[in-house]
């Protein structure tokens, strides 16, 4: 019996050895986590400073594109407005601008204070409405002397100069607080860069090429908006076609021919037609902006085709719409165009990275912010 007793207690006694020194590291990580030493603070802030400059992403050769807003203008918790980033080489080329792409963009590899580019689709809001930010980020992050170059259609000069007022006071402060070393003047905002390529949906122009670099725009139909246009981007033997919002047309087909990714916007037919229904006892707009925007964006199986016939690899789509609130719903949003395409289908999300290593026709999807 004593011997029984004497094991019990023994027993015990480890548990409660083990229960203290739990307890006892328990109060010290509170202790820690409350009051941390200098050493582990500063660790941590040097982290925030320099966790873009040490990710590797872009080391390999190669085409690089970034999908840093896959919304459009109806509210999306996970998507931010219009925005695409592509690299290749030494370059750095961003597409559009929309709401809130600046922030996705400055948590993704690409480092902001070193963009050569900005290209503009067309003058919706979701499309530009963060040109300002971008601009005074890239200013504010790079120090540059020469303001960021930016393509657009005619229009862009207008634009631009819009911004650049609404942004004269802040560079002001900006500068007589930095100064002039730290913010120079002479790269502060953009320089326009238009272009005209008429009224024929077939028509396209190089309209930026730098080594082995080279951006075509071409036509797309978006009306009554006009103009809009697309890119086709191709770095040595890769290539990348971005939309911009279009109907589907004989132009997107012409010019994405053998591309090796479509990268295209998708309005689902059926969603907005359901969102058009369920807003119709609510006292806003949302019934006739979810049945007027059918007529005049691309649809994810009329996608498909354009990529069917045009011998893409790879359709990756974007600018989605209407917000699919639940992964669940991806399947059903892309059935039809799967059963359209016999090829690669993705939807893209914010912080989609797609890699297109040279010398190969592989294509590498990652995601950089899930």
């Amino acid at each position: 019996m004593k011997e029984a007793v004497n094991s019990i207690w023994v027993k015990n006694k480890r548990l409660w050895v083990i229960l203290s020194i739990y307890l006892m590291l328990c109060g010290a990580l509170a202790i820690f986590l409350r009051n941390p030493p200098d050493a582990v603070i500063d660790y941590l802030i040097q982290s925030t400073v320099s966790w873009n400059q040490n990710r590797k992403f872009f080391e390999e050769d190669g085409l690089y594109v970034i999908t840093t807003g896959t919304g459009a203008p109806m509210p999306d918790k996970n998507r931010a407005g219009s925005q695409t980033v592509v690299v290749a080489g030494e370059q750095v080329l961003v597409f559009d601008a929309g709401p809130g792409s600046t922030l996705k963009l400055e948590l993704s590899p690409v480092d902001v204070g070193n963009l050569d580019a900005l290209f503009i689709t067309h003058f919706h809001s979701d499309h530009i409405g963060g040109m300002g930010e971008l601009m005074l980020k890239r200013w504010a992050n790079g120090s540059p002397q020469q303001p960021l170059a930016i393509y657009g259609p005619p229009g862009v000069e207008e634009i631009l100069q819009g911004f650049e007022t609404a942004y004269q006071m802040d560079k002001m402060h900006r500068i007589d607080h930095h100064g002039e070393e730290v913010m120079p003047s002479t790269g502060f905002g953009g320089a326009a860069h238009p272009f005209d390529l008429g009224k024929d949906l077939m028509s396209s122009k190089v309209v930026y090429r730098k080594g082995d670099v080279e951006v075509i725009a071409f036509n797309v139909d978006h009306s009554p908006v006009f103009p809009a246009v697309g890119y086709r981007v191709q770095y040595k033997n890769r290539s990348v076609v971005i939309t911009g919002d279009t109907k589907y047309k004989e132009s997107l087909i012409a010019h994405s021919k053998n591309a090796d990714v479509l990268l295209s916007e998708a309005l689902n037919k059926k969603f907005s037609t359901m969102l058009a229904n369920a807003g119709q006892n609510t006292a806003t707009n949302i019934t006739a902006i979810a049945t007027d925007i059918q007529d005049y964006h691309i649809s994810p199986k009329e996608a498909a085709d354009v990529a069917r016939e045009a011998g893409v690899q790879q359709l990756v789509l974007t600018h989605i719409l209407p917000p699919v609130p639940h992964e669940l719903l991806v399947r059903p949003f892309l059935k039809e165009a799967r059963q359209a395409f016999e090829g690669n289908i993705y939807m893209a999300n914010d912080g989609t990275m797609i890699f297109l290593p040279l010398g190969s026709k592989k294509v590498n999807i990652t995601e950089l912010l899930k």
